[in-house]
């Protein structure tokens, strides 16, 4: 017996839906922050989630703040908050978040608003994947959005045993501060 065209087509989308589903079950078990630096403002700590019916990461509130002179040790351990409310944070709806433009805390506001926030502000990506944690320090593209910066020189590992102190010096390392 062989499968008819709709059989097929129709393993085929299966296979399809699978394989979204399992990419989406991965996205989940990865703990995502953003931790943005300028000098008058310190450290904004941004944890980050999945978007719903998307692959998208998108920031989460509330937003955690320290001061320009908080110690490594302190740092690391509002960054390991911002780890967990990510994982616990599950997959967020666009529309529950849509008015949490957290840069707009630093008086930055209108249509260019988050270009003009990462002309002042510099980004480290911290991300948990299973018993790793990168982070990465990121460049600003000419759009004003935050990329890799694909240098091997900006970027380190951790094991996700990690002390709050080691993460902590692993960003200072990284920001010009």
């Amino acid at each position: 017996m062989t499968l008819t065209g709709k059989v097929s087509n129709t393993k085929s989308k299966l296979q399809d839906i699978k394989k979204e589903i399992r990419r989406r079950i991965r996205r989940l078990s990865i703990g995502r922050v953003e931790v943005y630096y300028c000098l008058e403002w310190g450290y904004l700590i941004v944890a980050c989630a999945v978007q719903k019916d998307s692959v998208a990461w998108i920031t989460v509130p509330p937003l955690d703040m320290a001061t320009a002179e908080v110690s490594a040790r302190e740092l690391g351990a509002k960054i390991r908050e911002g780890l967990q409310k990510s994982k616990k944070a599950g997959f967020v709806d666009r529309k529950d978040v849509e008015d949490f433009k957290f840069w707009q805390m630093t008086g930055i506001k209108g249509i260019d608003g988050f270009k003009s926030f990462s002309k002042r502000f510099q980004c480290v990506e911290v991300a948990r994947y299973g018993k790793v944690v990168r982070v990465e320090k990121m460049r600003r593209d000419s759009y004003g959005a935050y990329v890799s910066s694909k240098d091997e020189m900006c970027c380190m590992e951790l094991s996700a045993g990690f002390s709050d102190d080691a993460m902590g010096q692993a960003v200072l390392g990284l920001l010009d501060v």
